[in-house]
């Protein structure tokens, strides 16, 4: 799935961002302090302060506890040793570590943040305005639009903090759901092979065999059969509801699911070499759900009018998978809540695998797959 080029842009910069959080927060820092130096260049004393609120910020998203505490006692000596000369822009820094310790802090952390960042927008309301003949009223105001910068910033901390918190949770959810797809239709596979297993030991069984040959076969079915029940009194607690008795889809079904493709309107060429030999139930449906989502993306995001390929090459000891498509269609946003990739890593995991998904060489989309297999 694709997103938009707005959203991708968007992305990229968070993603960079989240690397790199000192630069990121040096972008407050730096002009704070630099409008501080063009207000008051001849004045020492405040610069000085005004440089080591700017550099305390410089923790607010690794330190955020250690960066409240710096801006929280800077300001209060700040207020003690040059009351009359008011605020400084870099005393936005208190706002700002309020959000820090909101968003990144524990929560003790948070409170106590907010409650220092409004008892300090009381102490420079005793201050400011810095005349004989202030009234009560502007130093009223003047407290209460400083709680307000205070409040905001602790406002939308809590609500980037809650966000995370949301993503996490959808995340963890997600993983669930396809352990559970995945467990359900091991379940079939697994029991497929049981049966198999159950089937030769019976043969045997009635082959002519000796009476100590004929009680270990006895003993085979019997715990084949006893390991099936189990398997599916275990696994069967995972599934939510009834499902379908068809038997999993596999590699045979692949060239099905891009003729499926095909009628759908997707321009889609399909180079699917036939394994050197016989390929297990699983390795097979992880194939085929990952063709299948890959598709379904191509569909969904990249139009209709989209071109795509899959190939599926075996070499000595590896398969390698790859689906593109070429961008050319109507790109839409991912769907709120799609998690398929989830399922695909999870998928690709199992087997030891490898799975890389992003832009393709042509521009388009491409997910790619590498899964060790039996020589």
């Amino acid at each position: 799935m694709r997103p938009t080029l707005t959203a991708m842009v968007s992305e990229r910069i968070e993603s960079w961002l989240r690397r790199r959080p000192v630069a990121a927060d040096a972008g407050f820092a730096v002009p704070l302090f630099a409008l501080d130096l063009l207000l008051q260049p001849d004045r020492p004393l405040p610069l000085l302060f005004s440089g080591l609120l700017a550099g305390a910020l410089l923790l607010r998203r690794t330190r955020p506890v250690w960066s409240a505490a710096l801006v929280v006692v800077i300001a209060f000596v700040q207020w003690l040793v040059l009351p009359q000369l008011g605020l400084f822009v870099a005393d936005l820094a208190v706002p700002l570590v309020v959000h820090a310790t909101a968003a990144y802090g524990p929560r003790w952390a948070a409170r106590s943040t907010l409650a220092a960042g409004l008892a300090g927008a009381g102490l420079g309301a005793l201050t400011w305005p810095p005349v004989d003949d202030a009234s009560a009223g502007s130093h009223a105001l003047f407290a209460a639009a400083m709680a307000g910068f205070v409040l905001a910033g602790w406002a939308l901390g809590s609500l980037h903090r809650i966000r995370e918190e949301r993503r996490s949770a959808e995340a963890q959810l997600a993983v669930s759901a396809e352990r559970t797809r995945i467990a359900r239709e091991m379940h079939d596979v697994v029991a497929h092979s049981l049966a198999v297993v159950i089937s030769q030991a019976d043969g045997g069984r009635y082959a002519g065999s000796t009476e100590a040959a004929h009680a270990a076969l006895t003993t085979i079915g019997e715990t084949g059969r006893r390991a099936m029940g189990e398997t599916r009194r275990l696994l069967g607690l995972l599934r939510e509801g009834p499902e379908s008795l068809a038997p999993q889809p596999g590699l045979a079904d692949v060239p099905t699911l891009v003729e499926q493709a095909r009628v759908a309107g997707l321009d889609v060429v399909a180079r699917l070499d036939p394994p050197p030999a016989p390929v297990g139930a699983g390795l097979g449906l992880v194939v085929y759900r990952i063709v299948q989502e890959s598709l379904t993306n191509v569909l969904k995001h990249a139009g209709p009018t989209a071109r795509a390929s899959v190939e599926i090459c075996w070499h000595t000891h590896e398969l390698q998978l790859r689906i593109v498509d070429d961008g050319r269609g109507a790109i839409g946003a991912p769907a709120p809540g799609g998690h398929g990739i989830v399922g695909m890593r999870e998928r690709v995991a199992a087997y030891g695998g490898a799975i890389r998904t992003g832009s393709g060489p042509g521009g388009g989309h491409e997910v790619y797959v590498r899964i060790p297999v039996s020589a």
